[in-house]
């Protein structure tokens, strides 16, 4: 028979409302009332002595209610409250005493008890559905937290569905600014689900900011701009969070890294509901307009959530403030905010207009993409990083043509035509070098859709019949190019798939991932017949041509080389930073490797002694490519140029801008006569490789591109992308 938690009395209901129940039993009522109809009446007629909640929140956005509305008499009670103030934010406390019936008698005396193999060591926290604890796996030898369904809850079948939905949608996103979830599991005769995630080393937003109150103008850019590329990672897989607040915001010390976590309240847009159409879920303090009454939010909602974090991180509070929850919720629904330079001039007039923006009442009118949002932090962290000699063409284009946009929109519809056509005719006619757009009209032969994430890795085999393709779920794909089917499906990797690269003989498949390992596969084999380890995530990675050599370098710049029947690597190298990419030169005398200094490295591949640094690229570089015969290494990156060098002097041949955002992927064809390149911008282009000529743009993805691979004989290109999916062209 299904368990109910105990209704909470009237007077901890009030104490709701007004702020002043304890952190733990807030906490353990607002679960309950996620199920509970009959509190949610209750709460509301309390907040509203005796008018209906639901009614009056959803009828905020009238301009002016009429006279017999509740709205009135609950207006005046606020009124009569006093003056409205920043419902203070919580100390942090010990987490309550909490029931560990549900585990194993420990193995150690060290630890509290045991969970399936999991050694656990003490309890994080307690939320509204879980108990998170710190835990040893002592399979795979490493530290991790595991959230484990409240056993208080555990016979509730809405709250099982929700910790679940939980569990699906943390599961699907795998990013580096996403808390990861290793595995979901259930525990002893009842099932009990849990959630296996990575363990953050740090504190959260909240955390900084409830001793710092504001930060620097820097980290506010840096946290803001990762946590948009968490939300966007989030979007690709149709999720929305639907609670961003400082507490889900985490900061990891060891990298100074921003991990997004507690995807409890996101799920798919097109999930049932099932919670009560009038109870309104997320923060108060953070909480969009469209949310505050009631309606459904979508990922703009995120979005005016991040805005409100960004504004309290600015200004030291949050931008809709007042001395109970309803009072907050009429202040988000008809309310400007108080304009954030007055309260902190040091502001920004870009960053302060960027955050207007978020924190428009109307969704149409804020920023409409998370990957707006990135671009647009990225661009400015970018400045803020550089000097200006340091910032790309491109980019004072760009924040020209920004401003310009916005004078035109605040100037008169004729004066905005005529502006916009004088500069654009200035603008055409001061850029130099221009190539003409050459778009091919070819089709694909070939649409192989993963359905799983990103596709961050193409490869041909030796006879150019079979595609792996590396996706972001930690899967391996191999295709039959003549049936354009799945031949195999190898489980690789926890997280995203870097790098999937063919020995020249074909015989070995190389695949590398966000777990560290490199793992080595057989065709015909579902399982590795190799696997060796790095201390991080292996992004890049290349086969020697004639040994049986593997090099590979990680996010903590270390580079490694491996032989196929050692145990441990034969060289190691170091350099600073993350590094993206990994080639060798067809002699195997030359490896280079590049990555996020901006610096492009050649190495003596035989004892991993650093040859040459060749530098020019304002940002980093994501892709590295050797000519046929070793003379040239084309290098791309984030400052959206393309740079041949030349690979015995170091010197700079050409270079040329390339795309119209960062450039992730670039090959050389076999016989060194072109180059392919792909991008941001989602379009795969070929060029002529000694003159830098525009060839064709071949149009598909509309997505990123993060992957390109030449077949053997130099007459197909695939490419791989966010869309999901590999494409594979015809090209001359």
């Amino acid at each position: 028979m299904k368990t109910k938690t105990e209704c909470p009395p009237p007077e901890e209901l009030r104490q709701l409302l007004d702020g002043t129940l304890s952190g733990d039993r807030q906490e353990m009522c607002t679960s309950h009332m996620d199920s509970c109809s009959g509190c949610q009446a209750k709460l509301e007629s309390i907040a509203t002595d005796g008018t209906n909640l639901s009614s009056l929140v959803q009828s905020l956005h009238e301009s002016e209610p009429s006279s017999q509305s509740a709205y009135w008499p609950a207006l005046k009670a606020l009124d009569a409250a006093g003056q409205m103030t920043v419902i203070p934010r919580p100390a942090v406390t010990r987490p309550r005493e909490v029931s560990l019936s549900f585990l194993q008698p420990a193995t150690d005396a060290a630890y509290l008890g045991r969970l399936a193999h999991f050694d656990v060591m003490r309890v994080l926290g307690r939320g509204g559905m879980g108990i998170v604890l710190e835990a040893f796996d002592s399979r795979l030898q490493r530290n991790v937290a595991l959230k484990v369904l409240d056993p208080e809850l555990a016979g509730d079948e809405i709250s099982r569905q929700r910790f679940c939905r939980e569990a699906r949608a943390a599961a699907s996103i795998t990013h580096e600014n996403v808390v990861a979830v290793y595995q979901v599991e259930r525990a002893g005769d009842d099932g009990l689900p849990y959630l296996v995630m990575q363990l953050i080393a740090g504190e959260s937003l909240e955390q900084r900011l409830t001793r710092e109150k504001k930060l620097p103008i820097r980290e506010i850019v840096r946290i803001a701009m990762q946590a948009a590329h968490g939300l966007e990672a989030a979007y690709a897989q149709g999720l929305i969070h639907r609670d961003i607040k400082p507490g889900n915001i985490l900061l990891e010390s060891a990298h100074d890294r921003v991990k997004l976590t507690d995807f409890g309240l996101a799920r798919g847009a097109e999930d049932v509901k099932l919670t009560n159409t009038g109870f309104v879920s997320g923060t108060p303090l953070y909480m969009a307009p469209e949310q505050a009454m009631g309606e459904e939010p979508d990922h703009r909602s995120d979005l005016f959530s991040l805005g409100a974090v960004l504004y309290e991180m600015c200004a030291g509070q949050p931008p809709f403030t007042g001395n109970s929850a309803l009072a907050i919720l009429k202040q988000i629904a008809d309310k400007k905010h108080r304009p954030l330079r007055e309260l902190n001039p040091d502001v920004p007039e870009w960053l302060a207009e960027t955050i207007d923006r978020l924190l428009a009442k109307k969704p149409a009118e804020r920023m409409q993409s998370a990957t707006h949002l990135v671009e647009l932090l990225d661009f400015h962290w970018a400045l803020m990083k550089t000097t200006s000699e340091d910032v790309p063409t491109v980019c004072v284009i760009e924040a020209r043509k920004e401003a310009i946009r916005n004078r035109i929109i605040a100037a008169s519809i004729g004066v905005g035509f005529l502006a916009l056509g004088l500069f654009g005719g200035l603008f055409l006619a001061n850029r130099k070098g221009t190539v003409p757009v050459v778009v091919s009209t070819a089709e694909p032969i070939a649409v192989l859709t993963a359905n799983s994430g990103t596709v961050w890795s193409v490869g041909f085999d030796h006879n150019s019949s079979t595609l792996a393709m590396g996706v972001e779920d930690g899967t391996i794909r191999l295709w039959d190019l003549s049936t354009k089917n799945v031949k195999s499906t190898f489980n690789a990797h926890r997280g995203i798939v870097w790098s999937a690269r063919y020995c020249e003989s074909g015989e070995v498949l190389a695949t590398s991932g966000d777990d560290g390992f490199i793992k080595l596969w057989t065709s015909s084999q579902a399982e590795p017949f190799r696997t060796r380890k790095h201390p991080n995530a292996v992004r890049g990675m290349t086969f020697a041509h004639k040994t049986k050599t593997l090099y590979a370098g990680d996010r903590d710049g270390n580079i490694r080389a491996w032989s196929l029947d050692s145990e441990k690597p034969l060289l190691e190298a170091q350099q600073p930073g993350v590094v993206y990419s990994v080639v060798i030169s067809p002699d195997d005398e030359t490896l280079a490797t590049a990555g996020s200094d901006k610096i492009v490295r050649l190495w003596n591949a035989k004892t991993l002694t650093q040859k040459l640094p060749l530098e020019g690229h304002s940002g980093p570089v994501n892709g590295l490519s050797f000519n046929h015969d070793g003379s040239r290494l084309a290098s791309v990156g984030w400052d959206k140029t393309i740079r041949i060098w030349d690979a015995g002097s170091g010197s700079l041949v050409k270079s040329w801008e390339g795309h119209d955002g960062d450039i992730w992927a670039v090959a050389f064809s076999p016989d060194g006569s072109r180059l392919a390149t792909g991008g941001h911008d989602g379009k795969l282009k070929v060029w002529n490789a000694e003159t830098g000529d525009l060839l064709g743009t071949y149009i598909g993805h509309n997505v990123a591109i993060h992957a390109i691979a030449f077949s053997r004989d130099g007459t197909l290109v695939a490419s791989g992308g966010r869309d999901g999916a590999a494409r594979v062209w015809k090209v001359k």
